[in-house]
């Protein structure tokens, strides 16, 4: 208090004092300083080192995360569109209850943040991709004509499913919490559950079921039907058995037509015929690239799937040399359908 009153006891006597020589020098002979001792004496006070602010800084100036990159393997498309790896805590001897599932429920809702992530970062990365498909061509045409790359090709299609599976599965996220996996596996919800946020117990169950369905539709005779019908290349002529079996071996269709005796043939060769185009560009794609050999483990396992493939208790290697054979199939220029109409021991040997 006595620091301030001092600086205004010393303003007003520098400004009384300028006051009398601007009366006594506005003569003619000193004009020029009129103005100066007019402008000191309306100066304010100095302004002390500690009451100075720092000048805020403009955010839009901050540095901004770099943008996805575009992926360099033209083979396999990035690992975001697969499932983060999930690390569940192990369980102390002396842990709570309470502890334990808490910390449980806070990895998985870690894993799936991370899902959630991975899918804005491929959104970003298909935007960029989006321009260089004509409008007249689809993406299986794009991919045949060499427009995109294989890994391009599954970016695109898996990011699309993806986000389509986001509002669901947003709303049972909000739900739900931490019980969010409870719900998927036991409700039986996996089709709502975008792929990035799949758990290894989950892909497990799924699988298993589609594999227990291509068993029981092979028991029901369809090897025979087919090797009668010869010819299997054009998908619209088809006979309703095998367009059935295609259906249960791809899982293209519900389950629960299995249960009530009834084959949806209203959509069912519209399915049957993409399902059947997908696979023959992957085909082209993955000759053109490396091969098989240029798969990744989990990529393999995924295109074995898409051919009907078994993939459950199997080593990798022996599901790579199963597709591998696929591939030979396709170059002796064997039918997708008849292929996956036959176990791979009864395809033809030479």
């Amino acid at each position: 208090m006595f620091s301030a009153l001092q600086t205004s006891k010393s303003c007003l006597a520098k400004s009384q004092i300028s006051k009398q020589l601007l009366s006594t020098l506005h003569s003619p002979s000193l004009p020029f300083l009129a103005p100066a001792l007019y402008s000191y004496s309306t100066k304010s006070a100095p302004v002390r080192p500690y009451e100075l602010k720092p000048t805020p800084t403009n955010s839009s100036h901050q540095p901004k995360p770099p943008p996805p990159q575009k992926p360099t393997d033209t083979l396999n498309p990035p690992t975001s569109t697969l499932p983060p790896p999930l690390t569940l805590p192990t369980r102390q001897p002396d842990q709570s209850n309470v502890s334990f599932y808490y910390r449980t429920g806070k990895a998985y809702l870690t894993f799936y943040k991370s899902g959630i992530r991975a899918i804005y970062q491929n959104y970003l990365l298909l935007r960029r991709l989006r321009p260089r498909i004509p409008r007249s061509k689809t993406l299986e045409q794009a991919l045949r004509d060499g427009v995109l790359s294989r890994a391009e090709y599954h970016l695109i299609r898996r990011t699309r499913r993806d986000v389509s599976r986001i509002p669901l599965f947003g709303i049972v996220l909000l739900i739900c919490g931490e019980f969010t996996p409870l719900v998927v596996v036991f409700m039986g919800l996996s089709g709502a559950v975008p792929r990035t946020c799949h758990i290894p117990r989950q892909i497990d169950g799924a699988r298993e079921k589609l594999e227990a369905r291509r068993r029981e539709s092979f028991r029901e005779g369809t090897i025979t039907t087919v090797q009668e019908t010869g010819d299997l290349e054009d998908v619209q002529k088809l006979p309703k058995p095998i367009l059935a079996h295609v259906g249960r071996s791809l899982g293209l269709y519900s389950s629960l037509w299995d249960r009530i005796g009834v084959v949806p043939g209203f959509l069912l060769p519209w399915r049957v015929r993409k399902a059947v185009e997908r696979i023959e560009v992957d085909d082209l794609a993955i000759g053109r690239e490396r091969g098989v050999k240029g798969l990744s483990e989990e990529e393999v396992k995924l295109a074995a799937e898409e051919r009907g493939l078994d993939v459950l208790g199997k080593p990798v290697k022996e599901i790579r040399s199963e597709l591998d054979r696929w591939m030979e199939m396709r170059k002796r220029r064997i039918s997708i359908v008849d292929l996956l109409c036959r176990r791979p021991s009864a395809w033809p040997r030479n």
